[in-house]
């Protein structure tokens, strides 16, 4: 997750509360105004473009009530913290009441540390508000969408149409940049639930603290902070689907509340003894061998039952090569530099980019193509020299003539090997392309170990 610059407004009275918010704010990378008083404050909003205002509640003239009621009204999108002293937590609790995002207390001494623990939490919540508005809308990103004639994309596409009217809990596996959320966006536009919300989190993303009180939402006085109750994503996902991207990364207290919802669509907030309800689909995805993570303990076996009920496999690039050319061409149209024409591929610049094997997949050739438009001098088609000019070398050689022959066993291990890391070490995976017994395979693993 990128760390956002946060554009912050400071409003308050006392020069020394302004000089420590801004001081805190500037050293995590924000852009920074102060105010000293509501009336500026406000005038600088009208004038400026900002993300957040910090306002102190109590201020002569125009308070920090009244810079928070004229903000909800006019700049919505804008997230606003209240300080306040501890005599007059019930005024911050009120202001929570009307919109206020969050309030800090002016504790004695007064330092910063609040206030990053603050900015941390915003940007955390900001990005996945800002994920979630854009999949509502369908505003993420949709390279991997653009239908390809592959064998291999067409099959995933008819699953695509098979499973998504159902209400099973599906798992996408797949490789980094393959377009797992993808998938899981087309899910939920093929299902009844169509009309409802799908939200996405990626639990590799958030902390283990924040992603709980995230997912399952948190009562009041929960935790430090946390001044009022707020619902989860579980709630905001009512009547849709709940996306939990990179799942193998979730903390085992999370999966017992996890299972819980998968079983009887029951969850229970962060420090509440209430059992909510919510009916919500459950769409995962991981890049990670979930059976391994089992055998090692880090993942509930009960919970991968749970989760694939339904298992979608996304095919990596350099399984559909038919795919690259229509995704190129959709790419090099969203990179377009403004006001210059699209570039095109010839086909020897197309035979470069299909000979490539792409472990970064469809992400990685967005990257490649964005490259190549950004650093070549050229506006018209895109030539060979210019995509191996910035393709990554490929350590893979071609067998000499004279290669020393090997036994049997030997080609069965550097098989399997070359197999399990074109899959990113899945033992799952290479197990089904071997058309093996997974066991088996870990009895071979063991045994070369052995023999080294």
């Amino acid at each position: 997750m990128t760390t956002e610059r946060i554009r912050t407004l400071i409003i308050d009275d006392e020069e020394f509360v302004r000089l420590v918010v801004e001081q805190a704010l500037r050293e995590e990378g924000c852009d920074t105004r102060t105010a000293s008083g509501g009336q500026e404050g406000l005038d600088l909003l009208r004038t400026g473009a900002f993300d957040c205002v910090i306002t102190d509640l109590r201020m002569p003239g125009v308070d920090g009530r009244a810079v928070l009621r004229w903000v909800k009204e006019h700049q919505p999108d804008v997230d606003v913290v209240v300080l306040t002293g501890h005599g007059d937590v019930k005024d911050a609790v009120a202001a929570i009441k009307d919109g206020a995002w969050d309030f800090l207390l002016k504790d004695i001494p007064f330092d910063g540390a609040a206030v990053k623990a603050a900015l941390a939490k915003l940007r955390t919540v900001r990005e996945l508000r800002r994920e979630n508005l854009a999949a509502r809308h369908g505003g993420y990103r949709q390279d991997a969408i653009v239908d390809g004639p592959s064998p291999a994309w067409q099959r995933v596409r008819t699953y695509i149409a098979q499973v998504a009217p159902s209400q099973a809990a599906v798992l996408i596996q797949g490789e980094t940049g393959s377009g797992k959320e993808v998938v899981a966006r087309l899910l939920h536009a093929q299902s009844r639930r169509a009309a409802g919300p799908c939200i996405a989190v990626n639990c590799g993303a958030v902390s283990r603290e924040l992603l709980e009180s995230e997912l399952f939402g948190y009562e009041k006085g929960a935790f430090t902070g946390a001044a009022t109750a707020k619902p989860g994503l579980i709630a905001a996902a009512e009547g849709g689907s709940l996306f939990l991207d990179e799942v193998g990364e979730m903390p085992g207290p999370m999966q017992v509340g996890l299972l819980r919802f998968l079983d009887r669509n029951e969850y229970r907030p962060v420090g509440s003894t209430r059992t909510l309800r919510a009916d919500a689909r459950i769409l995962c995805a991981t890049n990670r061998d979930l059976q391994e993570l089992v055998l090692q303990g880090r993942f509930r076996d009960d919970l991968l039952y749970r989760i694939n009920t339904v298992t979608l496999r996304v095919p990596p690039l350099r399984d559909r090569p038919e795919d690259i050319a229509p995704l190129a061409a959709h790419i090099l149209e969203t990179v377009r530099l403004p006001g210059s024409t699209t570039r095109t591929l010839t086909p020897d610049s197309l035979r470069a980019l299909s000979a490539y094997p792409w472990p970064g997949n469809i992400r990685e050739l967005r990257n490649v193509l964005e490259r190549i438009v950004l650093m070549s001098p050229s506006r018209g088609s895109i030539t060979d020299a210019e995509v191996l000019q910035v393709l990554p070398q490929s350590s893979a050689r071609p067998p000499a003539d004279n290669e020393t022959l090997v036994p049997l066993d030997e080609v069965e291990r550097l098989h399997i090997e070359r197999v399990l890391k074109a899959n990113e070490g899945n033992k799952s995976r290479a197990a089904q392309i071997l058309r093996i017994d997974y066991k088996t395979l870990l009895t071979k693993l063991k045994k070369y170990d052995a023999d080294r």
